[in-house]
């Protein structure tokens, strides 16, 4: 695979796409296939020592790309998963989707990813705020100290459940001067002992048996969903605030939606009980005020490949308007609010954001309109073959 990836810097529209990155100026190359778009980006993440992020237009071809980069480059890239928002009322919620996507995103912002493959549908559905992320993440460390108690505080406020013993990530346990903690961060449980309020040791354990499988000096504490209430600009007292004054609108209306009301005040006891409402997502206009999708997450100095960006753009308008018609049952329901209806970004809102950043177009055809707010600067026309 080796000769196959070196084989391209002979070629002058490769060359010109490296040049054209290095001075920071988008580019086009059209007339290639999957395959071929596959052989440039790993050539591409092979030659540039930049971030490399990845657009397909959905997990299908995510995953294609996935296994054919895999075969070129003898490593797997990881896949930003999407997730189904949890918008109808239910005893209990799986958070294993959105672990795994906080994981990636906090391992791109952070710089520890040089490969990154998104879809539409991961790129597009409305997160975390990259800036509430980073200041509800925190470290441990081995030799430094730390107060049991605001530990304790910070695990509650992102979302973890405390219990007997820790089986699965989001739950942790106090045993005197021992943590147990399962973070979204980690593929194991962690074991802190601490000696009075210094983190004295800290490893891995098996949440099997218990037992400690391998010494570590640090973790990083994750939050253990997208949506968490008490993440709110004002604690979850300025969610209960927001949530009194929507409902207060909405009876002052002429004709009130009293289904959309008793929603909204069942949620509101059960945030002013402290109860956990697996629903959260209806509330994440009010909790995060600020949209954020997993583009905000993307490096400034990043390299940004588009594949097939005209079916990306029918990819966001086909999943627009799905989402709409999804919306609008629930609307009509009483299980959510016009208002906050904001959980996914347009294609002209990512447009904007590509603004300013160098961005690489792989098409198969030429003719393609490109983003107003950042047209190549190099067009690049190939005729590539693809063999059986």
């Amino acid at each position: 695979m080796e000769k196959l990836l070196s084989s391209l810097k002979s070629i002058p529209e490769f060359q010109l796409l490296c040049a054209a990155v290095a001075e920071n100026q988008s580019a086009a190359i059209t007339g290639i296939g999957q395959m071929n778009r596959s052989h440039f980006v790993a050539a591409l993440h092979r030659e540039s020592p930049r971030p490399l992020v990845v657009i397909c237009q959905d997990d299908m071809a995510a995953k294609r790309l996935q296994e054919e980069l895999k075969a070129f480059l003898g490593e797997e890239a990881p896949v930003l998963p999407s997730r189904d928002l949890t918008l109808y009322d239910t005893a209990v919620v799986s958070r294993g989707w959105e672990q795994k996507r906080l994981r990636q995103l906090y391992d791109l912002t952070s710089g520890n990813t040089k490969l990154q493959i998104l879809s539409w549908e991961s790129l597009c559905q409305r997160t975390m705020p990259r800036e509430v992320l980073l200041d509800a993440a925190f470290r441990l460390e081995t030799g430094n100290t730390y107060s049991i108690d605001h530990l304790l505080d910070r695990l509650t406020e992102s979302g973890y459940s405390r219990c007997s013993m820790v089986e699965g990530p989001g739950q942790f346990s106090v045993r005197g001067g021992i943590l147990d903690i399962y973070s979204p961060a980690a593929d194991y449980p962690c074991r802190a002992e601490f000696f009075g309020d210094e983190l004295d040791t800290m490893g891995y354990f098996d949440p099997d048996t218990q037992r400690r499988t391998e010494n570590i000096s640090r973790i990083i504490i994750l939050p253990v969903g997208e949506t968490q209430p008490m993440l709110h600009p004002g604690g979850l007292t300025g969610l209960c605030e927001d949530l009194s004054n929507l409902i207060a609108r909405q009876k002052r209306r002429k004709n009130p939606n009293e289904d959309l009301i008793r929603t909204l005040e069942r949620d509101l006891e059960k945030y002013q009980n402290r109860v956990q409402n697996p629903a959260s997502d209806r509330y994440m206009a009010l909790i995060y005020p600020q949209m954020a999708t997993a583009m905000d997450y993307i490096p400034e100095n990043a390299i940004v490949v588009l594949c097939d960006q005209s079916a990306l753009k029918r990819t966001a308008r086909t999943r627009m308007d799905e989402l709409g018609m999804q919306l609008d049952s629930m609307l009509q329901a009483g299980l959510l609010a016009g208002e906050l209806c904001d959980f996914a970004c347009q294609w002209e809102d990512f447009c904007d954001k590509l603004s300013g950043r160098t961005a690489v177009y792989f098409d198969a055809f030429g003719g393609t309109a490109y983003p107003e707010e950042n047209p190549p600067k190099q067009l690049l026309p190939m005729a590539a073959k693809q063999l059986p």
